[in-house]
């Protein structure tokens, strides 16, 4: 009956405005508006529907004699309702067409208002870098009127974007100049600008002002909805610096007023069961953990889901793999359906933990493809912003420079404009190239990397299968036997024991740091024995402390690798590693007695291609020599 009715009441209105037809069409511009305002504000057209008022203001804007006032309302009506719809690309180009209108070319208070409405639609579509170009816009023409309200607003936005864009010193600047237009004469918008500049500085590890700007933001916020966002930003900041006792007390704050808001109880809920367990893993969360997930698939949010099955994928790590590797796969799934490369990165990582090494394969391949494909589009967004931040700027300039230039001295301007900026694009094309050659060359030092990576799983896996599993495989057959001897079966299995210790020895983590120099000695005290001696000559000169991280570990693999060659091939009685510092190079000298290569050809297997790789990640250098005397002789180089 109710949809009868509204029905009703659409035909009316239509038969209303086709009666009208005439009157309009005699009646002067004041009268036209008047029966649009009158269309507009009448009870009747408030009844409808969305998708009613819109046809109703398409059968309005038919009228021929409409004036560019009569437009202006119609289209931005238009506007807004496709913005209700979501249909966002049509409120854009009504906007759009708003900005053609005779009355509005020459009017800042109607173009600050279309620019501010268009960063609104980019904003939605996620297309900040067109949304940035419209609040500048839109900031211009509100300082010509001196709104300094709507000035404040436009800094605010413009502070969201550079953030979003990485441009932290930047986006505090847009802030402060918000609280500075603002003037405290809105409370919601300065209470942004102090989140935004609480976000920055968490972005850059700078937690304790973070934790001030967002205690300000709560102070001053006169939206109970805002400061429950607020706090719980605060309450994360909390655990990142790990004080989980007070981001507890934060959330179980939050908790105890009503939240009305499902989504954000979720979140709520879903982050102190989080910050229970990170304080201790042994905490009854689970619960918690399953009631956010249930309140997040009800309310259909599935950005929200993310969290929740990263956390129950975290807290079943330990306690149960199938249930951990089932939520990581629905994080996954998730990811993928939302199109969030970062998500299905953190998911596929968690698989790869969990996974078998032969199923894991193509999560790895998945991985791979997504950071390349994730890097890329980075590239490509912060070179389209970084063009139009360009393109406005230059806009701006050429207006600024017209507003003073007399009529005789255009041309010459002009002509100056022309020259700086060709100068400014070979300038630019310089830079691109040479950050192209920059990007390509890091490129493809990661691609060694990801290449050593791969390379290293495959020889533990053949290890595990050709030496490790062949063992298990006869001890368990000498096991079935029943005339098997105790004494072989314990040497057996000390025998397997000692080949999975030497796997782990050679892929577990590597102590880096003020400590390395001991820690290298220890490897080599590991690989010393009665029935091959290692001398260690002048290692102290190499000041190896010092040396970056990334060095510290090909150092450290390099000669690991050597010592493991050393021990199953080379059946030396004596090694000798001397070392030397040379200008800003250093020099380690390996010499052994043992039997070299053979027939003077060296073969590069995966250890000495392992060795290689690692050295060229480091841009340093690995010689492979028979010695004269006999054994084998590397002398391994780098950079300090």
């Amino acid at each position: 009956m109710k949809q009868v009715k509204v029905a009703f009441l659409f035909f009316i209105i239509l038969f209303f405005l086709s009666c009208k037809k005439e009157v309009f069409k005699e009646n002067n511009s004041s009268q036209k508006t008047s029966e649009v305002q009158n269309t507009y504000q009448s009870s009747a057209y408030k009844k409808l529907k969305y998708q009613e008022k819109l046809q109703v203001s398409k059968k309005i804007l038919l009228e021929a004699s409409l004036n560019s006032a009569d437009r202006y309302m119609i289209f931005n009506n238009i506007s807004y309702l496709y913005g209700k719809l979501n249909k966002i690309d049509s409120s854009i180009y009504y906007s759009k067409e708003m900005l053609q209108l005779d009355h509005v070319k020459n009017n800042d208070q109607y173009l600050g208002n279309i620019n501010y409405k268009l960063g609104g639609y980019f904003i939605k579509k996620d297309q900040r870098d067109s949304a940035f170009y419209y609040y500048n816009r839109s900031k211009e023409y509100f300082l010509n009127r001196k709104d300094s309200i709507y000035v404040g607003r436009c800094f605010l936005n413009i502070a969201y974007i550079e953030s979003n864009f990485g441009s932290y010193s930047k986006s505090d600047s847009c802030a402060v100049a918000s609280i500075k237009f603002i003037n405290k004469k809105r409370k919601i918008t300065t209470a942004s600008a102090y989140n935004i500049l609480a976000i920055n500085s968490k972005n850059r590890f700078l937690y304790n002002d973070a934790i001030s700007y967002y205690l300000k933001s709560i102070d001053i916020s006169n939206s109970q909805r805002s400061k429950i966002i607020y706090k719980n930003n605060l309450a994360n900041v909390y655990k990142e610096l790990k004080n989980y006792s007070k981001s507890i007390l934060i959330l179980e704050d939050l908790l105890k007023d009503s939240i009305k808001d499902l989504k954000t109880k979720a979140r709520i809920i879903d982050n102190l069961a989080d910050v229970k367990w990170l304080k201790n893993p042994e905490e009854p969360i689970l619960k918690e953990l399953l009631m956010a997930k249930s309140i997040r698939i009800a309310q259909k949010d599935n950005y929200g889901l993310l969290a929740s099955y990263s956390h129950l994928s975290d807290f079943f790590n330990r306690k149960d793999k199938m249930k951990s590797l089932v939520y990581a796969e629905k994080m996954y799934e998730t990811s993928k359906k939302l199109s969030r490369p970062k998500d299905q990165i953190e998911a596929i990582t968690k698989i790869l933990a969990l996974q078998t090494p032969q199923k894991s394969i193509k999560y790895y391949k998945e991985s791979i493809r997504l950071r390349d494909s994730l890097q890329k589009t980075e590239i490509k967004r912060q070179y389209k912003f970084a063009k139009i931040k360009y393109n406005f700027e230059e806009e701006e300039k050429e207006k600024q420079k017209f507003k003073t230039l007399s009529i005789e001295s255009r041309w010459i301007a002009e002509q100056e404009i022309n020259q700086k900026k060709n100068l400014l694009i070979v300038g630019v094309l310089l830079v691109l190239g040479l950050l192209f050659l920059m990007y390509k060359r890091k490129q493809q030092h990661k691609k060694g990397i990801l290449q050593e990576t791969y390379t290293t799983e495959i020889r533990i896996a053949k290890k595990l299968h050709d030496e490790l599993g062949n063992d298990i495989f006869k001890t368990l057959t000498k096991i079935q036997s029943t005339k098997f001897k105790t004494q072989d079966i314990i040497h057996d299995l000390d025998k397997i024991y000692m080949q999975a210790r030497s796997i782990s020895h050679e892929n577990d983590s590597i102590e880096t740091g003020n400590n390395f120099e001991n820690y290298f000695r220890d490897l080599v005290a590991s690989y010393n024995s009665d029935d091959c001696k290692i001398t260690l000559k002048d290692l102290a000169d190499l000041n190896l402390n010092e040396l970056e991280q990334e060095k510290q570990v090909v150092f450290y693999r390099v000669f690991n690798e050597l010592f493991v060659n050393m021990k199953k091939h080379s059946k030396a009685s004596l090694v000798v590693i001397s070392c030397k510092k040379i200008k800003n190079y250093l020099e380690v000298v390996y010499a052994d007695n043992g039997v070299g290569f053979k027939d003077e050809k060296i073969i590069f297997k995966n250890g000495l291609i392992n060795m290689e790789t690692r050295t060229k990640t480091i841009k340093g250098l690995i010689i492979f020599e028979n010695r004269i005397t006999g054994g084998l002789k590397v002398v391994f180089s780098f950079k300090k």
